[in-house]
């Protein structure tokens, strides 16, 4: 009985060695999405919008924001890649990836006293994920813009840029915009709603 319990002891310890051997760090995962991207998806989690004002508000956006004037698809690219942070006043550097993106988003004017989509846009951009910030199935790796154009409803009202990944060896990566578009009512009238604005990179 006791040679069965060796035996399993030191079957017990050869796995977690072999576990241990094979766990990977942060930075030798999160290069596993080092790659080029390019987008193949809009959402929008909010109240259907209409960008095209066809009477039909939608949620599945790629189409609507290709049908508007200033969309040009090759433009819209990722690239994740070594994004290390230096701070040469203290001499040390944090290991980072970096997710160098192009959104495009829809540009906002007021007509006849309703907030009207004339164009489409782009924001051009890079969020860094550390091991301290970045999370999987989640929001995470934050950024605050703080765009100050009042005329630009749209910039304006982007709250927060953030990823959201998956798996270390998924395919694709979404950025979420937490910002605000125009929602028409049915009775004719127009407010604004906050939600997110979800891209879909795909390699």
């Amino acid at each position: 009985m006791k040679r069965i319990l060796t035996i399993l002891a030191v079957f017990a310890c050869l796995c977690s060695c072999e576990t241990l051997d094979h766990a990977g760090t942060f930075e030798t995962d999160v290069q596993k999405l080092y790659d080029d991207y390019t987008l193949t998806d809009i959402h929008w989690s909010g109240l259907a919008v209409n960008l095209n004002q066809d009477n039909y508000g939608f949620w599945a956006l790629f189409n609507e924001f290709k049908n508007k004037i200033g969309y040009y698809e090759p433009d819209y690219t990722a690239t994740v890649n070594n994004g290390i942070i230096y701070n040469s006043d203290k001499e040390w550097a944090e290991y980072a990836a970096a997710f160098h993106v192009v959104l495009p988003y829809p540009h906002h004017v007021v007509y006849d006293g309703k907030w009207i989509c004339d164009e489409i846009r782009n924001i051009r951009l890079t969020i860094r994920a550390t091991e301290d910030d970045f999370q999987l199935y989640q929001n995470c790796c934050h950024i605050i813009p703080g765009y100050s154009s009042k005329e630009n409803v749209f910039l304006a009202g982007i709250q927060d840029i953030s990823l959201y990944i998956e798996s270390y060896d998924a395919r694709s990566f979404k950025v979420g915009l937490h910002c605000t578009l125009p929602y028409n009512e049915s009775n004719g009238a127009q407010r604004l709603n906050t939600d997110y604005l979800y891209y879909t990179f795909t390699r």
